[in-house]
């Protein structure tokens, strides 16, 4: 009998999950299906599955001789962990700070490294400027993959951050299988979620599959809602073992509001004994406060295999999406100190803020694979083009309505407010790449490539801006033996920037280019541990105008560098351990605000730690138990004011997260995951413009599910 033994899914996050095998296997006349990243090897009658990381290259190239740093959360780890959301899936990932502004529901923002990245789906850009639409559903999602680092000639429109790219769930062929469940939580969380794939015909060429959620929920922040309804359909369709074509349609339709309240400084983290707000506390407005998200995706994801020299692959994605927000919030922009408009230091002004957004984006990806040889050198050169149109026409308005008791905050008098066009926007960007990995004696693999990309940004009534760039990366890594593989790598960036400031002016493309340097070891299959130093300069930068906090404006230079390593060890009996370390100083070198020049960039930590462990146990012969434990810590940091406004220090945290799961029969599953364990207040973090951004409290949700 064969078994699978272990499965290699991350370069620091983990290497082994036992029952993650998306693998699979074909024995004993039953097929599994490995996934499209995954290799396969069979030593003493076991198989072990060491999972590629298709984001660093766009091609099956084990971790071990990718010479950037990366890593991969399948979501049998990040759903063990309790993440709800995109962002909370990054929660033990090195280098990342995964909750960048804490609560946040308009969106999933996360910091790598001390820049933002960009998100991607299966490979392709899926957000182009700062529209509302709704956020990616964890429970249709294989696993998320974060490259830390500029990767502009792959991807073209790469922030210098990194990508995380997430990658949806597809059929499996093979005898039907699937799992349903509810769940019943923290905040009267009621959700009901659907998984089912498996082969539709005898011949197993077509396979279907068919993901569903639907949620009831609130959330932390009083009177604001968090319900959902997901569908997504997939097939796959194999009509000879060189082709398979894969159709994912998504339809999801999110309600709610924003979770984030901008609390006054001085009301929180400023705040004397008995007059800190509660981290629930609402300062808009029931009626008025506004979050409807919906939108409509289909994705083609095809390949042709011509030979075992050359495949071609093409992935094609349009969506169409619709939004309307609208947030009533306190003003705490005027005086940070002194916000208040009476004596008693109880009422603030408010301000209303609404938009309405129509949103259409098509985006493609088409490359060819070659594998030859030159002498002693093996090539594997990948050739491709892709293209991506972004559309929007957008309503938006803003004003001042009435003010509130923050103390005891009933809203009145609070009137929608009047939302005029918006110029058109279009964005369009067509890249040619072309990269080399070569590999010599097995043991040393260098990584070239270039790509030139072409971008136009048109808006309504203004001249098209056209930008163009060439971008380079290079990498070295060799394999020492005892495991060790030391690496060096060069990259660069370039991201073209949507949008327009409150000015009429289109935004500068983002730039930069990052030194990488580290070593990975991999003493044997389930061992994995990466060091890795970097050094990344980014200009254009987007922040918010500190005369107004509304706009977005773009800074000068930014100067990141640090150290991170990041490791998992998976032993017999079911035992996983992941841990992460990541050190940071990302300076601002060049800005329009000489307060900020030479220091610490805002709202960035410098240190970053996580560990997690889980084990399972064997009860009885058809039980187990499966209890996990982790602790993340995220450092202190700091906003410095301009303008006279206040520099404001927010503390560091530590949270605790915990598992406990009940198998019977490898079919029933009764498990109970708690983020924040012990209801720890924190913010995360507080700016010099007199806001605070409020921490996630605890959370726990039970889950019972059934699988066939």
């Amino acid at each position: 009998m064969v078994r699978v033994l272990s499965y290699g899914v991350s370069v620091l996050a983990l290497l082994s999950f036992p029952g993650a095998a998306r693998a699979a296997i074909q024995t004993e006349g039953q097929e599994a299906a490995i996934g499209a990243s995954d290799r396969a090897e069979v030593e003493n009658n076991e198989i072990f599955v060491t999972a590629s990381a298709v984001t660093a290259t766009k091609t099956e190239t084990p971790l071990i001789e990718t010479p950037q740093a990366i890593s991969v959360v399948p979501s049998e780890l990040f759903l063990e962990r309790g993440a709800r959301n995109v962002q909370e899936t990054l929660r033990y990932s090195a280098g990342v700070t995964a909750e960048a502004y804490g609560l946040d529901s308009r969106g999933d923002t996360s910091s790598v490294r001390g820049l933002s990245p960009v998100e991607y789906l299966d490979g392709m850009r899926r957000l182009f400027n700062y529209s509302v639409l709704p956020r990616v559903a964890v429970e249709t999602l294989d696993r998320v993959e974060i490259l830390r680092g500029p990767a502009s000639v792959l991807y073209g429109q790469g922030a210098n951050g990194g990508i995380v790219n997430m990658v949806s769930k597809r059929p499996q062929h093979g005898v039907p299988s699937g799992e349903v469940a509810v769940q019943y939580g923290s905040f009267d969380r009621l959700q009901g979620q659907v998984d089912l794939t498996g082969s539709l015909d005898a011949a197993g060429t077509l396979a279907g599959r068919l993901v569903a959620v639907v949620r009831d929920a609130e959330t932390q922040t009083d009177f604001v809602k968090d319900d959902r309804v997901v569908l997504a359909p997939s097939l796959s369709w194999r009509p000879g073992p060189d082709t398979s074509i894969v159709l994912i349609g998504t339809y999801q339709r999110d309600r709610g509001a924003s979770t984030q309240q901008f609390l006054p400084i001085v009301a929180t983290i400023l705040a004397e004994e008995g007059w800190r707000l509660d981290t629930s506390t609402f300062l808009g407005d029931p009626e008025q406060d506004r979050l409807r998200a919906t939108q409509y995706v289909g994705t083609l994801l095809a390949e042709h295999r011509f030979s075992d020299a050359a495949t071609l692959r093409t992935s094609l994605r349009y969506l169409d999406g619709e939004s309307f927000f609208q947030e009533i919030y306190p003003d705490t922009y005027a005086n940070p100190l002194d916000p208040f408009i009476d004596a008693d230091d109880r009422v603030v002004n408010r301000f209303i803020y609404g938009s309405r957004a129509d949103i259409r984006t098509f985006t493609s990806d088409t490359n060819l694979e070659l594998r030859f040889a030159t002498g002693p050198f093996e090539h594997l050169l990948l050739a491709g083009i892709d293209y991506s149109d972004y559309r929007q026409r957008s309503q938006s308005g803003s004003g001042v309505t009435t003010p509130i008791d923050i103390y005891d905050p009933v809203s009145t008098g609070v009137t929608p407010v009047p939302l005029v066009d918006d110029p058109n926007q279009r964005n369009s960007q067509l890249g040619f790449y072309v990269q080399d990995q070569i590999r010599y004696a097995d043991r040393v693999s260098l990584v070239v490539g270039a790509r030139r990309d072409r971008a136009r940004s048109k808006t309504e009534g203004l001249d098209a801006q056209i930008d163009e760039a060439t971008t380079f990366r290079a990498g070295l890594i060799g394999e020492l033996g005892g495991g060790l593989a030391p690496y060096v790598s060069y990259s660069e960036a370039f991201l073209p920037v949507a949008g327009l400031d409150f000015g009429g002016v289109a935004f500068e493309p983002q730039r930069g280019r990052q030194y990488e340097a580290g070593l990975k070891w991999q003493p044997r299959r389930t061992v994995l541990v990466t060091l890795s130093a970097y050094d990344i300069e980014e200009t254009n930068r987007p922040i918010n105008d500190p005369e107004n906090p509304v706009n977005v404006i773009q800074t000068g230079r930014v100067k990141s560098r640090g150290f991170e390593i990041e490791g998992s060890y998976i032993l017999p009996g079911d035992l996983t351990l992941t841990a992460a370390y990541s050190y940071n100083e990302a300076t601002v070198e060049e800005s329009s605000y000489p307060e900020e020049i030479g220091e610490q960039l805002n709202d960035t930590p410098r240190h970053l730690a996580s560990a997690w462990v889980a084990k399972t146990f064997a009860l009885t012969a058809e039980t187990s138990l499966r209890l996990g434990g982790g602790v993340r810590h995220v450092g202190p940091t700091r906003s410095i004011g301009v303008f006279g406004a206040p520099t404001v220090r927010t503390p560091g945290y530590t949270l605790a997260d915990a598992l406990v799961e009940l198998d019977y029969r490898e079919r029933w599953r009764l498990s109970v995951s708690a983020t924040n364990l012990f209801d720890k207040d924190y913010y995360a973090p507080c700016r010099s413009f007199g806001d605070c951004f409020t921490g996630n409290g605890r959370s726990v949700i039970a889950t019972l599910g059934y699988r066939f």
